[in-house]
This record gives structure tokens, sequence and C-alpha cells, in this order.
């Protein structure tokens, strides 16, 4: 009978980890997409894969420009190197195998906190947690080097939770992930802060906290070793007091969208819900809290309220802090209604087994259904012309158009990539890593038509072609504007040339793509031969 019920629990961890698994590849593919930042990552890891070293200086840009700190270099080369060797599916494998990643190490972290007194492989909260990171859009949708951040957060909660049972040697890991981290993403700023909160929380415990804040000294001296010295340094101080109120990810979710809103709402809701619940059913006291679990799920809530891009590094922290909080609640209720329907244990029993059955039935079903409908290879692409300007671009192509062209910061990395030099960008989604706020801002400043001096962003450095979405306010005062000729039009975008390069007659580019997708990430410039 032991050998039995080691047999079986042994069985129900492979399965929540294979379902897990599959669940997670299936929703990567289905719900798949390309980066608009993916471009100017591509552009850095052809750099990096090639000299080595990180690309010092921009290239691909009209406008004046400073060094290019790039704290995302490694994992540009990392992308690079996946895209080069396993093409557009590799993206994709690689993005829900990072998020997959991120969940086991979770997992085992939910373990270490439970110290065996639960079982930390209810599937139910772990669907829950790739719902809304699914709807947050942060995790399922693309590969980004966010993804490494997430991984590296678990990690490095996995082992200060492993230091708080006992274990004080893992704490000289965690300079030598900061070497890592620091270099492959700027969330790892959010590692010094979990470190700093650990010290601060297990003083207010009561425990031992010196060696939280001796290895924060540490871990703050790694971020010397970097391709830039001090200056990446001070480059990161000020980047965290940016203002980026115009970029949707830095906006507050409450404000972002109504999906956005809603599920933020459910996730904040139940995680003080099932504390407060808890506090009063064990009638705990403020001796009793776990002061370092609430300061931090404090914090990243305070964080993830005030900007989307947090809301990952929160979702690590809310699965790892509040899965305990949740599996007793949930039990506690479930004994509840079982006594008020005087139902049995026996019959309870075999209801958990059809849930079980029923659970990883469906996940199953679902995931070779996406496996056997949704072709990997192509999966990127479903939203690819939702999402960049192809035609517009084309249309500039096979006219012969080239020079000076201004559009929305976030198409021009896809610009950059597909058609430099004969296109030069105003600016791209690496703002204050490349770029001064004053070109960012003046950029919304012409889109949106606000301000004193809204054309000057094509006024000072006169472009010479401006690719606007049709949504842009500033489209009815390019009407008027004697400098400016519309050219083109769709849907979705329209194309404006000076009046100095205009032609007599224009070809427009035919709707068949299939040849653009086999040929998407061919790119005319070597970006490894760019001078640094």
């Amino acid at each position: 009978m032991g050998i039995w019920k080691i047999s079986f629990n042994n069985l129900k961890v492979i399965l929540f980890y294979a379902s897990m698994f599959l669940l997670i590849m299936a929703l990567s593919i289905k719900y798949n997409g390309l980066d608009v930042d993916l471009w100017a990552r591509l552009i850095m890891g052809n750099h990096v894969f090639h000299k080595g070293l990180p690309m010092y200086s921009d290239v691909v840009s009209y406008t004046q420009t400073h060094v290019w700190y790039d704290p995302e270099w490694l994992s540009s080369a990392f992308i690079y190197f996946i895209r080069l060797k396993f093409g557009v599916v590799g993206l994709t494998l690689t993005k829900g195998f990072l998020f997959f990643l991120t969940l086991f190490v979770v997992s085992k972290a939910v373990k270490v906190r439970a110290n065996g007194s639960i079982c930390p492989y209810n599937i139910g909260f772990y669907i829950l947690l790739i719902l809304i990171s699914l709807q947050s859009s942060i995790i399922v949708y693309s590969l980004r080097c966010q993804l490494l951040t997430f991984l590296l957060m678990a990690i490095w909660l996995y082992l200060l939770e492993k230091v708080r049972s006992g274990n004080d040697k893992l704490l000289y890991f965690l300079p030598f992930i900061m070497l890592l981290w620091l270099n492959v993403h700027g969330g790892c700023i959010a590692g010094v802060g979990i470190l700093f909160l650990y010290g601060i929380g297990e003083f207010l415990n009561k425990k031992p906290c010196k060696k939280y804040f001796i290895t924060l000294l540490f871990v703050c001296l790694v971020f010397l070793i970097n391709p830039w010295g001090f200056d990446y340094i001070k480059f990161m101080i000020e980047s965290s007091y940016l203002d980026r109120s115009w970029i949707s990810e830095w906006q507050s979710p409450f404000v972002a969208s109504l999906k956005s809103h809603i599920f933020y709402k459910i996730l904040l809701f139940g995680a003080f819900a099932c504390l407060g619940y808890e506090v009063y059913i064990k009638k705990l006291t403020y001796r009793m809290l776990d002061k370092t679990k609430i300061i931090i799920l404090v914090v990243l809530a305070i964080l993830s309220a005030k900007y989307i891009k947090h809301s990952g590094l929160f979702i690590v922290v809310y699965a790892i802090f509040m899965y305990e909080d949740f599996y007793f609640v949930y039990n506690n209720l479930m004994e509840r209604l079982r006594k008020y329907l005087q139902i049995d244990f026996t019959a309870c029993k075999y209801l958990s087994y059809l849930k079980f059955i029923f659970i990883y039935f469906i996940i199953y079903t679902y995931s070779f259904f996406v496996f056997m409908t949704v072709p990997v290879k192509y999966s990127h692409y479903a939203r690819f012309f939702e999402h960049f300007p192809v035609q517009p671009l084309r249309f500039l192509e096979i006219n012969n158009i080239e020079g000076k062209i201004f559009s929305g910061f976030y198409n021009g990395s896809f610009i950059a990539y597909k058609y430099y030099p004969k296109l030069k960008i105003y600016m791209d989604g690496r703002q204050e890593q490349v770029y001064s706020s004053r070109l960012f801002d003046e950029s919304m400043f012409f889109l949106n038509w606000l301000g004193d001096y809204p054309e000057a962003a094509i006024k000072k450095i006169k472009p010479d072609i401006l690719l606007i979405e049709n949504f842009w306010r500033c489209n009815k005062h390019l009407k008027n504007n004697p400098e400016f000729t519309k050219v083109y039009s769709d849907n979705k975008y329209s194309v404006y040339l000076r009046n100095n390069i205009q032609k007599f007659g224009y070809k427009y580019p035919d709707k068949e793509f299939e040849n653009y997708l086999d040929n998407l990430f061919d790119t005319v410039f070597d970006y490894s031969k760019a001078k640094n």
C-alpha cells in the first residue's frame, strides 16, 4: 500500500508539471506575435553575437543620440542566437519554456515555504496565474527580455526563502546571479529592492537580518561589472525617475484598459481577501504575521498598481507568497460546504478524483487541439499585419523612396531593421537608452497635436517622410501643411512626402504577403560591422 501511495503521489507531480508545460506551450503558440522591440534586440544581438561586445552608439537614427546604454545587451544576443539557429519556431518555444521554468521555480519556492505542510501542486492555482498573465499580455504573447527577469526573480525568491529556512550559504550565489541579471534586463533593480525588503521584514520579524544587508552591499558592488562602468549605474538611477506616461505599459492597469483593470482588481482583491480571511479564522496576531511577506506583497502591489510593466513581477511574488493562503481558504471553504451539504468524506474523496480527472482532461484536450490546428511556424504571423506598417513601407520600397522617416516610436525598430540605410528613423522604443526625453516628448506632442509648438518634431529636423497612423490628431493638420503631400493611405496608415522628393506617379503594393513573411527577418545592413 505504501509503494502504491508513493507511486500515486509521484504520478500527480509528473502530471502536474507535464500539464502545466503543455498548457503554457499551447497558449504560447495560440496567442503569439512579434514584439515591436524585437527588432532592436536583433540589431544589438547581431553585434554582440559577432563581436562579443554591445554596440555603444546608434547607427539607425537621424536624430541626436547619446551612448547606447542597453541593459538588455546580453539577452539580445540570446534572442538573436535563438532566431538565427532555430527561426521563428525557436522564438515561440523559447518563450513558452522560459515561462514554464519560471512557474517551475515558483512551485519549488512554494514547497520551501510550505515546509511539507501543504501540497504545492494544485494545478488550478497555476492555471489562474497563467490566465492572468495571458490577459495582461505580459508573458505568453511574445518573447521579450522581461521573461528572463521573471525567471531570475523566481530564482532570487526561491534562494531567499531557502535562506530563511536555515541555508545561509545560498546568499553567496546572489551577487553572481545579479552579475547575469544586470546585463540581461533592467528589471535587476527589483532584485536589489527585494533583498532590501527581506532585511527590513526579518528585522520586524525579530530574526537575524544583518546577513541580508551585507549581501545587499556586495550585490550593489557587482553593478560596476558592466560594459559601461559607473556611467551605466548613473544611467539606471536617472532612468528610474523618468516620466513614461506616454507609453501604455508604463501606465496604471486601472486606466490602460477595462480588461487589465478587471483582472488586476481580481488579483488584488483575491490576495487581500484571502489574507484577511486567514487572519480572522486563525486569529493571527501581529507577532504571528510574516512581516517580510506582507511588506513585499504590499510594495509590489503598489508598484504594479502604478505601472503595468511591474505586473509580471507582482504575479511571480504573488504566486510564491499567496499559494498557501489560497490553499488554506479553499480547503476551509470546501470543508464548510461539505458540512453544510452533509456530504461524507468518502464522497468528497471521489469528487476530488473526478475534479482531478476533469481538469487534466481539459488541459490535455485543449493543448493537443492547439498543437494539431495551429502551425507553430506561422503562429507569429497571425497578428503581424495588425501591428506593423507593412504595406506603407512596401509602397516606399517599390517606389524607391528613401530618406529620413518619422513614425510612431513603436514602429521605429522594425523600420530600422528592415530598411536601414535607405530609411533612417526619428526614434524607436529605446527611448532613454539612446535618445533624450525631449525628442520623445516632441514626437508625442506632434502626433497628438498638443502644446504651444506641436510641429517641433518635424520643423527642427525636417524628415522627408511621415508615416502616420490614421487615428493620430496630427493627420487633420497635415492636410493643410504646404511642405507635405499625402501619397498613400489605407484603413490604418497614411504616408506624407516632403514636396522636394515628390514623384509624378506611384506604384502600389499588391496584397500577396507569402514571400514577404518568408523573408521577414532578412535585413540589408550587417549590424555586426557597425562602428562603435
